[in-house]
C-alpha cells in the first residue's frame, strides 16, 4: 500500500525532465520572438534610413515634376468619421498643382467593387479644390502601395515622380520606387502631424517588412498590369531669353507686367 502511495505521489508532480523541456520550450519561444522583433525593427530601419533624404515637407525646397503620384485611402475611417490622412493627401496634391511644382496628378487606389471606390473619391476631392478635369488621371488598380508604384512605371509610363502620402507611408513607398530604379521623392505637408494612431504604426512596421519581403524574396508583381497607357503631356513653352541691353538703354525700358499662368487660392478642409 505504502509502494503504491508513493506511486501515486509521484505520478502527480511532472518529472524533471518535463521540466527541462518546458523551460527549453519557453527559452526557445522568447528566442524566436526576440530574433523576430530584431529582424523587425533593422528592416524598419533599411527602409526608413534609405529614403529620408527623399522625403521633403517645404513646399519650396521641391523641384518641379511633371507628375505627382497620389496614393490611395479611404475618406472615412472605419467609424465613420472623416479621415485626416486622406484630407491632408488631398491637400498636398492639390497645393502642388497649385503652385507649379506638378502639372499631373495620377490618383492611384482600390476599386475592389461597385460601393468602394478610393479613386473616383480622390477625384471628386481634387476637384472641389481646383484641379481641373484634364490634369488628373486615375489608376483603379492600386490595391497595394507596391502596385501603385509599379503600376505608375509599367502602366502610365512614369519614371520620375513625386509621391504624395503621409511620412509614415512615404518611407515605403520609395523604397519600392528606389528598388524599381526610379527617380521619386516625397512631398509631406508641413501641417500634418507625425504622430499616428499606435495601430497605425503598428501596421506600417508590419507592412514594411512584407515589402522586403515581396521585393527580395517573393518577387510579387500587382495584382493587375494591363494595356499601357503612358501619361503623354505637352512640353511648356520655352521663355526666351531676355536680350543684354546697355545699361544707358535698360534704364528706359518699361517694366511688364506678368500674369500668372494659374491662379492659385486658398486650399482648406472646408473645400473637401
Amino acid at each position: 500500500m505504502a509502494d503504491n502511495s508513493a506511486m501515486s505521489a509521484g505520478a502527480g508532480r511532472p518529472s524533471w525532465a518535463g521540466r527541462a523541456n518546458a523551460a527549453r520550450l519557453v527559452r526557445g519561444a522568447l528566442t524566436a520572438l526576440g530574433c523576430s522583433l530584431l529582424t523587425m525593427l533593422a528592416i524598419n530601419g533599411w527602409v526608413v534610413g534609405a529614403t529620408r533624404d527623399r522625403l521633403i515637407d517645404d513646399i519650396g525646397r521641391l523641384a518641379t515634376h511633371d507628375v505627382g503620384v497620389v496614393l490611395g485611402t479611404s475618406p472615412y475611417t472605419r467609424s465613420g468619421n472623416r479621415n485626416l490622412l486622406f484630407r491632408h493627401r488631398m491637400l498636398a496634391a492639390a497645393e502642388l498643382y497649385a503652385a507649379g511644382k506638378v502639372r499631373h496628378l495620377l490618383v492611384s487606389g482600390a476599386n475592389p467593387d461597385r460601393t468602394y471606390n478610393e479613386p473616383r473619391k480622390m477625384y471628386q476631392a481634387l476637384r472641389r479644390l481646383g484641379v481641373p478635369d484634364a490634369a488628373i488621371t486615375l489608376d483603379f488598380a492600386g490595391f497595394r502601395t507596391l502596385d501603385s508604384i509599379l503600376r505608375a512605371n509599367r502602366i502610365f509610363g512614369l519614371d520620375r515622380f513625386v509621391v504624395i502620402s503621409q511620412r509614415f507611408h512615404a518611407y515605403r513607398a520609395l523604397f519600392i520606387a528606389r528598388h524599381q530604379g526610379l527617380d521619386a521623392v516625397a512631398y509631406i505637408r508641413p501641417e500634418e502631424d507625425r504622430r499616428q494612431p499606435l495601430r497605425t504604426e503598428a501596421r506600417e512596421y508590419l507592412a514594411r517588412v512584407k515589402a522586403v519581403a515581396d521585393l527580395f524574396v517573393l518577387f510579387t508583381r500587382p495584382r493587375f498590369y494591363g494595356v499601357p497607357r503612358p501619361i503623354h503631356l505637352d512640353r511648356p513653352e520655352r521663355v526666351p531669353a531676355k536680350p543684354w541691353l546697355p545699361p544707358w538703354l535698360a534704364a528706359r525700358q518699361r517694366p511688364v507686367a506678368r500674369v500668372p499662368l494659374r491662379a492659385t487660392v486658398p486650399i482648406t478642409f472646408d473645400r473637401l
